[in-house]
């Protein structure tokens, strides 16, 4: 048994090792740099670097840093903006329609960003409905067609947090807060809010990790964000140097984001409501208020869903290449590709929360977790740039040429990039399994292989369905990974409908980007009844 759990243990830091080997490839590069400087005879290789690097520094950083920072204010603000105005009102009101419009309000998290974008060009053409109905177009191509798409994107996040705090809250609160002679916008503002800011904050470092994670939309609308400064320096200017640097200190960011917001968790303690017959109950609007409440949420889920998807049905089933083998055959392989994604990704998360919770050491566990997890914050051109520079080391030492050759190198990418999500995936479920029968398990029979397959196994089977069918999911939306290290001429869903979008083919962009969103739409609606249940 000991040996065993020793042998476990080994393996499963070897695979977390192995997994961030990405991520430390960046710094590497970075130090390597250095070294070259101090220590090449080559002059004019040091000369080359020195110019990159000062023009990087000198023209481009402070670009894509006031783009970055720029794009991530609107996008919080308004993302918190509408996440908590439409939360607070399915939370705490009935109005007209409102459980329908409750639901409506997640969808959004079904059109990635990057479909989103030209979506909103093909609707603001000047063939597009806006056009023949105001006779005048809105200009997407700037920096506040980002804010917009991404926001309309992924204020979900923030409205799923919000909602579920809202509706948690005790009613002895509002009661309280009334008979002081609060208002209802002095009780949303003053207690509401207040008591939310756990659950709020949570969504909004996930719409944070998103936003810094975007490279569709920031690229189609030219507007130079951190991953779009990276796929610009490393393909257009040919500059793996300035590439990899931008890279770090992108990682650099986002770890430094991360620890202040552990440290302002552990600094501050929250509570919430855990007894059901206190929670708040809705209250009634009059009929012009709940008119007013259902048309804003109705606005929000129109823009943020209903017309694009519209848009999307209306030209993806009238597009031609319905009827042509290649669209199908770019479908099969896309949906092979993630589905080999998908079973791995579930396997590993599986063997690594398996190995973690035998331990009964918690620093092993969250040193193991923590490590496996680190892809998940790191946005997919970063981890991309990480995986070329690993692979091109590789082959400069064993001469393993892959980088561009084989679907391996993306897999892995992957695995990198989507396996924390697999791994919170199956928490939810190891929470409901009690440890007792860990130990009873092991005391009548004790052989980690039987726990492993015939307890646990059963026990998750739902979870482990969950954790595959999310990042089957999150693989076919993927692009950013897709299109750096896809062999040469293999094309996903997501990189065919981006490229038909950058060529100004607009239209013939919507029957692949319908069959991502109508997936996409199937499993939030599949998750939703899972929840209820």
């Amino acid at each position: 048994m000991p040996y065993s759990l020793n042998l476990l243990k080994t393996g499963a830091i070897l695979l977390a090792l192995f997994l961030s080997l990405p991520l430390l490839s960046i710094f590497t590069e970075l130090l390597y740099v250095i070294f070259q400087n101090l220590n090449t005879q080559d002059s004019n290789e040091i000369l080359t670097i020195k110019e990159n690097l000062n023009h990087f520094f000198s023209y481009l950083f402070i670009k894509f840093l006031k783009d970055t920072f720029l794009v991530l204010l609107g996008v919080l603000s308004l993302s918190f903006i509408i996440g908590v105005s439409s939360a607070y009102l399915v939370a705490n009101f009935e109005f007209y329609f409102s459980n329908i419009l409750e639901k409506l309000l997640i969808l959004p998290l079904a059109i990635p960003a990057y479909i989103l974008a030209f979506i909103y060009v093909g609707i603001m053409d000047y063939q597009g409905v806006f056009y023949e109905l105001f006779h005048f177009r809105i200009n997407f191509f700037n920096i506040y067609g980002v804010i917009f798409v991404l926001s309309i994107s992924l204020f979900p996040y923030v409205f799923m947090f919000a909602k579920t705090a809202f509706q948690s809250e005790a009613k002895e609160l509002i009661e309280v807060a009334k008979t002081t002679g609060y208002s209802e916008f002095k009780i949303f503002f003053k207690v509401a809010i207040f008591t939310a800011k756990p659950a709020i904050m949570s969504g909004l470092m996930l719409v944070f990790m998103e936003t810094l994670s975007d490279y569709g939309a920031s690229a189609y609308y030219g507007v130079d964000t951190f991953s779009a400064g990276i796929f610009k320096l490393w393909y257009d200017l040919n500059d793996s140097y300035s590439s990899a640097v931008l890279s770090g200190f992108l990682m650099i960011f986002v770890f430094l984001v991360m620890y202040l917001e552990y440290q302002n968790k552990t600094k501050r303690k929250y509570s919430f409501n855990q007894n059901l017959k206190i929670f708040i109950q809705k209250r009634k609007l009059s009929k012009y208020k709940a008119s007013l409440a259902s048309l804003y949420c109705f606005i929000i889920a129109l823009i943020g869903f209903i017309l694009p998807f519209i848009w999307l049905l209306y030209w993806g089933l009238q597009d031609t290449k319905i009827f042509e083998s290649e669209f199908y055959i770019i479908a099969i392989k896309t949906l092979v590709l993630a589905g080999i994604t998908a079973l791995i990704v579930t396997l590993l998360a599986y063997f690594l929360s398996f190995v973690a919770r035998v331990s009964k050491s918690h620093w092993f566990s969250i040193c193991i977790i923590k490590l496996s997890s680190l892809g998940y914050a790191i946005p997919g051109a970063a981890i991309g740039i990480g995986v070329m520079i690993m692979f091109i080391i590789l082959n400069n030492i064993f001469g393993f040429a892959l980088l561009g050759n084989s679907l391996l190198v993306l897999i892995f990418a992957y695995m990198v990039r989507f396996l924390a999500t697999a791994i919170y995936s199956l928490e939810g479920g190891y929470n409901k399994i009690h440890t007792q029968s860990d130990e009873a398990s092991l005391f009548i029979n004790p052989s980690y292989k039987t726990l492993f397959l015939k307890i646990h196994t059963p026990l998750l089977k739902h979870f482990l369905w969950l954790s595959f069918i999310i990042v089957f999911i999150d693989t076919i939306k993927e692009l950013p990974l897709s299109r750096m290290l896809a062999p040469f001429g293999f094309e996903t869903l997501g990189v065919k409908a981006f490229w038909y979008a950058s060529d100004e083919r607009i239209y013939d962009a919507a029957l692949p980007s319908l069959c991502i969103v109508v997936l996409s739409l199937l499993v939030i609606l599949w998750i939703q009844k899972l929840s209820k249940e």
